[in-house]
């Protein structure tokens, strides 16, 4: 099994509204992300944190897509388009994620990933569904 099945499983965990978990899984110890906003977070501890935080602001998840997985050595490239509630409003958000990756197999994890992300859209005249 190599990068190419772990970014699959990651792919299938984060359809699955598993955030935490694939965060938990396919990302070193001592990896880093940077958002759109050029802020940096270090060490899988901030990075769960930082999830489950954001993950307290979303209402319902009404749609999470992977349009297309880009996988060439040890970089991987995912593109995502999501719907969430949030503060009663829906939004959609077009997001790709590059990822580095380090290791061979079952055993490679996520070392670095940035996140190029669209500003989110309010989807006109829908409300949230309860």
């Amino acid at each position: 099994m190599g990068i190419r099945a772990n970014v699959a499983m990651l792919v299938r965990d984060v359809e699955a509204g598993r955030f935490v978990e694939a965060t938990d899984a396919y990302y070193s110890d001592d990896a880093s992300t940077v958002e759109l906003t050029g802020i940096v977070t270090v060490g899988k501890p901030a990075l769960l944190a930082k999830e489950r935080d954001y993950q307290a602001t979303v209402e319902s998840w009404n749609h999470i897509e992977v349009v297309d997985v880009l996988v060439d050595g040890q970089m991987a490239a995912i593109h995502w388009k999501f719907e969430i509630t949030s503060a009663g409003t829906r939004l959609k958000r077009d997001e790709i994620a590059l990822q580095q990756w380090s290791g061979d197999g079952a055993n490679a994890r996520i070392v670095r990933e940035q996140y190029f992300t669209a500003t989110p859209d309010v989807i006109p005249n829908q409300q949230p569904r309860r």
